[in-house]
């Protein structure tokens, strides 16, 4: 969980800094990658509401006890969605892109998010109280395999392979957690739109990269 986190708030910081030094010559590209990472947030956050907290309350007996993080997206889901409608309309001609702008829907939601980011990783420390009888290591998996399936391998799920930093704490974390023929295939599915992926925080290779748009 960690680690999708981690690659959420990469997506999000490489759209917040990048945004307003973004040329009208890349601005399909760019709102294409960051459709991306409102359409990977939008998928982790069905899953875990629609699959993974049902579970835990299931198997743990106690209705209601994952309320708190579905409140916690309750909290920044109408500036989020905001967000992700004005960039469907930059897509659909609506609406100009404008950096600006980016960044002012965003600030509308990532408080809130950054805080429900942070605050679920203890809350899901803290159910080690239930101990084996709740294998949150197999239910994580189960999410992470629902959510990673249901994403277009060309258009979304490359988000999290240019976010996710491979020598983050020394290169132990294997993620997605897939054979590594399988991930081989899926970034070379990710190059199809190598032209979107360019805003991302780390290259194919898995390695952190300076981001190509920052200003001066």
């Amino acid at each position: 969980m960690a680690l999708v986190h981690n690659c959420i708030i990469r997506a999000l910081n490489s759209i917040y800094l990048q945004a307003p030094h973004i040329q009208p010559s890349d601005h399909k590209s760019f709102i294409a990658y960051c459709l991306a990472a409102h359409d990977g947030l939008q998928a982790h956050h069905d899953g875990e509401e629609e699959f993974f907290f049902p579970k835990i309350e299931h198997i743990t007996g106690r209705k209601g006890l994952m309320d708190g993080n579905v409140q916690q997206h309750e909290a920044f889901h109408s500036g989020f969605h905001a967000w992700g409608q004005w960039l469907q309309d930059a897509r659909s001609g609506k609406t100009e892109f404008d950096g600006e702008k980016c960044v002012a829907l965003m600030d509308a939601f990532v408080a809130p998010l950054s805080t429900h980011l942070a605050d679920e990783i203890p809350t899901l420390l803290a159910l080690s109280q239930f101990g084996a009888s709740l294998d949150l290591k197999s239910l994580s998996k189960a999410e992470g395999d629902k959510v990673m399936g249901g994403l277009s391998k060309t258009a979304q799920l490359p988000i999290f392979f240019v976010n996710h930093d491979e020598t983050f704490e020394g290169g132990i974390h294997s993620f997605p957690p897939i054979p590594p023929p399988v991930k081989w295939v899926l970034r070379q599915c990710g190059r199809w739109n190598a032209d979107w992926w360019k805003f991302g925080s780390v290259g194919f290779d898995g390695f952190p990269r300076e981001l190509r748009f920052r200003g001066e």
